[in-house]
């Protein structure tokens, strides 16, 4: 009985810590620069490494409401970050793609985010910092492999 409590409380300390990053992975580290808010680099970041979408296929895909993707996509189409993608098919939905203007201003806000990270982690052996990446790829992976969901990777882990 005493392993079980032992992985139980594991297992909360978890989560919790999961909770805070969460919290803290995306805010840029004490820095006023212009960065992209959470729910615009999710649907950036998905939408650089796939063909243009509809808004029923990106809330499927990000397992979120159709009204949620719907407010999220027309405020990066009235931003330009986003825009509809030339309809070469002949269906009545449109798709959407990331600008120029999007992709950079993604680029920028990682570029924003990685130097908070390279704060944190200045005293971190690189040996230190390549286990923790490792392990937080595991990590969403095997999230990614249970929701039968895989993140469209490319740009950033190739």
């Amino acid at each position: 009985m005493r392993i079980v409590r032992h992985e139980e409380k594991v297992l909360e300390q978890l989560e919790y810590e999961l909770m805070l990053l969460a919290r803290h992975a995306l805010r840029p580290y004490h820095r006023h620069e212009e960065v992209l808010d959470r729910s615009a680099m999710v649907l950036l970041s998905w939408l650089e490494n796939v063909t243009p979408m509809t808004l029923k296929e990106l809330a499927a895909a990000l397992r979120l409401d159709a009204s949620t993707v719907h407010r999220q996509v027309a405020a990066l189409l009235r931003t330009e970050l986003l825009a509809y993608a030339p309809n070469t098919s002949g269906e009545v939905a449109r798709r959407v793609t990331p600008t120029p203007a999007g992709i950079a201003a993604m680029k920028a806000t990682r570029t924003i985010h990685a130097q908070g990270i390279e704060r944190v982690m200045e005293e971190w052996p690189v040996a230190r910092r390549a286990q923790f990446l490792a392990g937080l790829q595991e990590f969403n992976s095997d999230v990614e492999r249970l929701e039968g969901s895989p993140w469209p990777r490319g740009a950033v882990t190739s």
